[in-house]
Order: C-alpha cells, then sequence, then structure tokens
C-alpha cells in the first residue's frame, strides 16, 4: 500500500549559486559526507547535487512533513555510486518512517543540464 508520493524539481543554477556563495558551509549542512564525495569528482557536480537535493525534498514531501518542523537534509542521502543507489535514513525522518511503518522507499532520479528531478514513493506492507 502506498503511504506517500514526493515529487519535486530543483533548477541547477540554484544549486550552483548556493555552492558559490556558501561553499563547502552549504555542502556540509544539506548533503552527507559520502554524497559530497560522491558528487565532487564529476566533471559537472552541479548536476548530481541538484539531483540529490530534490531527493530530500520528494522524501519529505512524502512523509507529508509540514514545513514548521525543524529536520536535517543530511538525515536522507544517497548511498552508493554508479549504478544502484539505496536512500539512507536517519534521525527525525527515521522516526517518521517507523511512525508509518514503511517498509519500502523507492525513488528515481534525473538531471539534464538546467533541471533535475526526483520522485519518491513511500510503501506499506
Amino acid at each position: 500500500m502506498v503511504v506517500g508520493v514526493g515529487i519535486d524539481i530543483c533548477e541547477n543554477d540554484r544549486i550552483s549559486e548556493m555552492l558559490g556563495k556558501y561553499k563547502e558551509r552549504f555542502l556540509n549542512r544539506v548533503f552527507t559526507p559520502e554524497e559530497v564525495s560522491y558528487c565532487l569528482k564529476k566533471k559537472d557536480p552541479i548536476p548530481h547535487l541538484a539531483a540529490r537535493f530534490a531527493v530530500k525534498e520528494a522524501f519529505i514531501k512524502a512523509l507529508g512533513m509540514r514545513r514548521d518542523l525543524t529536520i536535517s537534509y543530511r538525515d536522507v542521502g544517497l548511498k552508493g555510486s554508479e549504478g544502484k543507489k539505496d536512500i539512507h535514513v536517519t534521525g527525525k525522518l527515521a522516526e517518521m518512517l517507523e511512525t508509518k511503518t514503511v517498509s519500502s522507499v523507492h525513488f528515481s532520479i534525473s538531471h539534464a543540464r538546467d533541471y533535475s528531478n526526483a520522485c519518491v514513493i513511500l510503501e506499506r506492507g
């Protein structure tokens, strides 16, 4: 049974601007160390960072979270490199998954020159 669905699209230029303005502070606040390491090895890391940001937003939307709750974007991140990736969830977001008795998290990401997007589906049973 589907518990939640979240979709997000991110302008790659937005991530580029944030990275240019805040540099390491932005990376360390939003992304896990594994995500940063993976993305910065790419010829153009921006679409890869933007896709991961979109996953975080889509995941939060799928949980149906209120915007006034304090969460850390680092509590949800992609693990794995080329090919199969998995979502890793910790902290308050992991507690919410347990509360909703989510048994599976499905996701898809895509990126192009200008935009990156993600879809997340939470399933129970």
